[in-house]
């Protein structure tokens, strides 16, 4: 008996379907697993690395939990009391702090997941779901309070910081941004994939006088260069567009009445607008072009150092991380809390000691700070340069502020610019 085309393609279409059935069956089948729990993890509760080394260096060392948690005793506790109420697990064995101790182990020492499941006697997985939820959390409670985006009020504060640590006036921030190196995420284009060949995801970040963070940006940007970056992060877009909560302009000094708008500083990878200052460019500058070029760097190695102490501290940032995007973003953003957080509340200064930071001496010496040894040539990869014509105004406002730094804005030091020894910010310096 023949057999139409309709009942052929009847056939062919069950037999199609029972295929997919079997095949959503093998899909959906669990995975049977050969151990509840592995035998050399059975005996966590008593040999494992929280009760056997991570306890005993709290209580007893604390110069070791300092280098595992990056935070003195006081602040480790602190940082606990804070959160441990969101990290407890109905009907889980790993209590608060087991899950926040393994969590700073991966992100100040940016060792593996693998590494950190062998010490706690945990399986990876559950090591790497850990992971990700504390990140979660300690971005969710700590950032209201120790990343929350300046008011008008607080931008006047980090003015006058500026200019009584670094003798720039009306200066609210330094902005910089930094490639993140990730893993080649699954499927992946040109959005992770920048010029230098590697993937990444993109930090830009402004930091205050002290080193902390005032706002963070994180995200993919496609094929966009890294100039414009700038553009597509909230930040940007919001000083751009002038959204910003800045104060309104003040004169610059006594002497010159003009209103001068505040304005963030950045490197030659920054457009030039009224409220966002770059270094002139060019080699053979004017003797006022090359004062203003050594001021300026002075309030952006603020941005640098910041960025040069996350990275030192938290040694993950020094390592390609093995997630997604997403999770990625999830890491970063923690380290970006905990050094806000661990910076205004350390007062003894162990997460930060004096010449942890670059710093000029007498006779105009310029010392590294301690970070640059640390992170020897592996830190954050920095942006590139992307020359970018500014409006006529803002163009207007860098002389202005240029005059001003030769006139009654002049500091002793600059007269011996071409006396500056050593360090990154010396004259030909790659800042």
């Amino acid at each position: 008996m023949e057999v139409d085309n309709s009942d052929q393609m009847f056939l062919e279409l069950c037999e199609l379907y029972s295929l997919y059935s079997l095949y959503k069956q093998y899909k959906n089948k669990k995975r049977t697993r050969r151990y509840k729990i592995r035998p050399i993890n059975q005996n966590w509760g008593v040999s494992g690395y929280q009760i056997k080394t991570f306890l005993v260096m709290k209580n007893r060392e604390p110069e070791q939990l300092f280098l595992h948690t990056r935070m003195p005793p006081d602040v480790y506790n602190l940082l606990l009391n804070l959160i441990s109420k969101s990290l407890k697990k109905p009907r889980q064995r790993i209590g608060p702090e087991e899950r926040l101790s393994l969590v700073l182990l991966y992100l100040s020492q940016g060792v593996s997941v693998q590494s950190i499941a062998w010490s706690y006697k945990l399986g990876k997985s559950t090591v790497r779901e850990i992971i990700l939820e504390t990140c979660e959390v300690i971005w969710q409670l700590l950032s209201p309070i120790y990343v929350s985006k300046p008011t008008e009020s607080q931008y006047k504060d980090i003015a006058k910081d500026f200019y009584n640590r670094w003798n720039i006036p009306n200066c609210v921030g330094a902005i910089d941004g930094k490639h993140v190196a990730i893993k080649c995420p699954t499927n992946s284009n040109s959005m992770f994939y920048n010029y230098k060949k590697f993937f990444s995801i993109v930090l830009m970040a402004v930091c205050d006088a002290k080193y902390t963070f005032t706002a963070v940006s994180i995200g993919s940007y496609g094929s966009q260069s890294d100039g414009g970056i700038f553009r597509l992060t909230p930040f940007g877009h919001a000083l751009i567009q002038n959204t910003l909560p800045l104060p309104p302009p003040v004169p610059l000094s006594d002497v010159t009445p003009e209103p001068f708008p505040y304005f963030f500083v950045g490197d030659a990878a920054f457009p030039l607008r009224n409220n966002l200052m770059r270094p002139f460019p060019g080699a053979n500058l004017t003797h006022t072009k090359r004062i203003f070029n050594y001021r300026l760097s002075r309030a952006r190695r603020v941005i640098e150092n910041s960025f040069g102490i996350l990275t030192a501290r938290w040694r993950i940032l020094k390592t390609t991380i093995e997630c997604n995007p997403e999770n990625c973003e999830k890491i970063v953003l923690a380290c970006i809390a905990l050094h806000n957080f661990i910076m205004l509340n350390d007062h003894n200064r162990w997460y930060c000691p004096e010449n942890y930071v670059d710093r000029v001496e007498e006779h105009n010496i310029v010392h590294a700070g301690e970070w640059r040894r640390e992170t020897e040539n592996n830190t954050l990869r920095p942006m590139r340069t992307s020359v970018r014509r500014g409006p006529s105004t803002a163009f207007n406002l860098r002389e202005r502020l240029a005059n001003y730094f030769i006139n009654e804005g002049s500091v002793p030091f600059q007269n011996n610019l071409d006396s500056i020894i050593g360090g990154p910010y010396a004259p030909g310096g790659p800042y």
